[in-house]
């Protein structure tokens, strides 16, 4: 019987594709038993060191910022309209004029407090005339002494007039000072917030100076990693963006912990650095407590892209590799995360 050309074909399809999952199931090659294949390197020639454990201080990073120890914020005393102001970033000295504002009114009521200063000055010494000629009047029983008294009471009202005129000067001048911002030590203008034209507010901030040869690092650590703390005490702050490492002391504690954070505020100086400003970001590095670390020299780590190995050189057995995950470097070692184990003999080659 002959068969049909479409069945030979649909026959021939299926046996193909019968062969093909064959194929991707490994039915055709030789398959790897399960379990560890060691790899041996013969050429490598090193020293064996065990995989030990140490205790070590716990050293936690917490962030901070870096801020200048000495910041003034200036505002007006008096309202009026800017006239000068300091650009961002100028260098200012100690005594320096940072701001004006207008005092065309505060003259005007100077030079009028002058001027009724001295007409109520005349009438003082106009009634202190009378005062006196009175007196002597009275004396010689030539005036009456409701005459005498109405005369004193002139000239001391006259005199209370004077001191009230006085008094109104000292305030204009005292106004008139306060149209000058000077600067209270030698900074940088860190902010600006007005500008020239605006009104200025009393009490409204207007520009910020900072002294940037005083700095200081601020951060919040939480509390029971606080207490351990005094001043004085050691600390690493870490200043990615300048690329520096600075060991500095505790210089400020804050009397008590923040209710919401449960966190201490502490405050470390710093010596001046020529690439660190004010606002930088900072890692604040703190031993608090003790940990259990286990840890290889660094030189026996091999790195492969993303991966990490090392060699194992057990008695009577080929040397082997092992992946690893590392942590912090701690001197010439570095912290094992995982793959090994206590007593684990790890090869340091010789060469690298």
């Amino acid at each position: 019987m002959k068969w049909p050309q479409r069945w030979i074909w649909s026959g021939v399809a299926l046996g193909a594709l019968i062969g093909l999952l064959v194929w991707l199931q490994g039915g055709l090659v030789t398959k790897v038993a399960p379990g560890r294949s060691p790899i041996t390197y013969s050429s490598v020639v090193g020293t064996v060191v065990i995989a030990e454990e140490k205790k070590l201080p716990r050293l936690l990073r917490w962030p901070g910022v870096i801020q200048a120890a000495a910041t003034a914020r200036i505002a007006p005393k008096i309202a009026g309209q800017i006239l000068t102001l300091v650009k961002l970033g100028d260098v200012v000295h100690q005594g320096q004029e940072l701001a004006r504002l207008d005092d065309k009114e505060i003259r005007a009521r100077l030079q009028a407090a002058r001027a009724e200063l001295a007409a109520v000055q005349a009438e003082a010494e106009r009634a202190r005339t009378e005062a006196i000629r009175l007196r002597r009047l009275f004396a010689q029983e030539a005036t009456t002494k409701r005459d005498l008294e109405q005369a004193e009471a002139a000239f001391r009202a006259a005199s209370a007039r004077v001191q009230e005129a006085q008094h109104q000067i000292e305030v204009a001048q005292a106004q008139l000072a306060e149209t000058r911002l000077v600067a209270p030590f030698s900074g940088k203008v860190s902010a600006r917030w007005a500008n020239p034209g605006d009104m200025a507010i009393p009490g409204q901030a207007i520009l910020s100076l900072d002294n940037p040869n005083r700095l200081e690092t601020r951060s919040h650590i939480p509390e029971q990693c606080g207490y351990s703390l005094s001043l004085g005490t050691p600390l690493t702050v870490e200043v990615p963006a300048a690329g520096k490492r600075l060991q500095v002391e505790v210089s400020e504690i804050s009397a008590a912990a923040d209710p919401l954070s449960h966190t201490l505020e502490i405050k470390a100086q710093l010596m001046a650095q020529p690439n660190i400003l004010p606002g930088a970001f900072a890692w604040v590095e703190q031993a608090c407590g003790e940990e259990t670390l286990l840890l290889i020299p660094a030189m026996a780590v091999r790195r492969l892209g993303q991966l990490e190995e090392v060699w194992l050189a057990r008695p009577g057995e080929a040397v082997q590799t092992r992946l690893i995950r590392t942590g912090r470097r701690v001197g010439e070692q570095v912290e094992v995360l995982a793959g090994l184990e206590v007593g684990d003999p790890v090869l340091v080659p010789e060469e690298r």
